[in-house]
């Protein structure tokens, strides 16, 4: 066990790229039940498509997963809501500022955690709150 695993709840500390195109429920379950983080790519779905994701992965493992949300998603509003009335306990954001949307989801019991491509950001997510980055 490391920090990772403990934070996430997961065996090993591997976490699955929420990739548009390819990250849907069925790799996000399979990574998931492997022991690893999976994680749904919801920046190529529409919200009602994500909303399907989510369900058929909760049906398709007992272990956490999460969902990647990139924030310049046009209908952010729309996927934050969603997330939280679905009870995704962990979403990983991209593609933005995460201190717009860490509390919020924080508020509702959800772990955060932003990707980044450098330390420079990494400091910016410490600011922000996240949980991991």
């Amino acid at each position: 066990m490391n920090r990772i695993c403990n934070l996430f709840g997961i065996k090993y500390p591997i976490i699955q790229g929420g990739m548009v195109w390819c990250s849907g429920w069925r790799l996000a379950s399979a990574v998931s039940n492997a022991g690893g983080l999976g994680l749904i790519g919801a920046g190529s779905m529409h919200p009602e498509t994500l909303c399907e994701h989510i369900r058929k992965c909760k049906a398709a493992t007992d272990q956490p997963f999460g969902v990647n949300i990139p924030l310049m998603y046009p209908e952010i509003n729309t996927l934050i809501n969603m997330v939280i009335e679905e009870g995704v306990k962990i979403v990983f954001t991209s593609a933005g500022n995460p201190k717009i949307w860490t509390e919020h989801l924080h508020e509702h019991g959800i772990l955060v955690a932003h990707v980044v491509a450098s330390t420079k950001f990494a400091a910016k997510c410490e600011e922000a709150g996240v949980d991991a980055s």
